[in-house]
């Protein structure tokens, strides 16, 4: 599925202007967005839509990130689907930490969009 405007995407971040700056760099590209402002959000989303993609901020209340990646992991219906992680908390460390935790794609904020778009491409192709 390599058309942008066949995805839905579940995007979780608890910082608003982080998650309109990535709702608009998806949806003005073609991609259906589904925006939630907490991992719990997140998760109810689950129950009625099946996302092409997971985008999520690491640091928010519990659950966090890095919990939510757990449970798409360990979940039969998520297990596949990519999961890219956003942070503000950028270190080299951290990005270490991400994709040993399984993180299909790790982003520092501010967002660069054209690199966000091309390595979801390549995620999702």
């Amino acid at each position: 599925m390599t058309d942008i405007n066949e995805w839905v995407v579940i995007l979780v971040d608890d910082e608003p202007d982080s998650l309109n700056l990535l709702h608009d760099i998806l949806t003005l590209n073609g991609a259906k967005v589904h925006q939630t402002i907490s991992g719990a959000q997140c998760l109810e989303e689950l129950g009625y839509i099946t996302p092409t993609l997971f985008v999520l901020d690491l640091a928010m209340p519990h659950p966090d990130g890095w919990d939510l990646l757990a449970f798409f992991r360990e979940n039969a219906a998520t297990k596949h689907t990519p999961v890219v992680a956003v942070t503000a908390y950028y270190s080299e460390k951290v990005a270490a930490q991400a994709y040993e935790a399984g993180f299909d794609a790790f982003f520092p904020k501010p967002i660069k969009a054209s690199e966000f778009l091309a390595k979801l491409k390549e995620l999702i192709s």
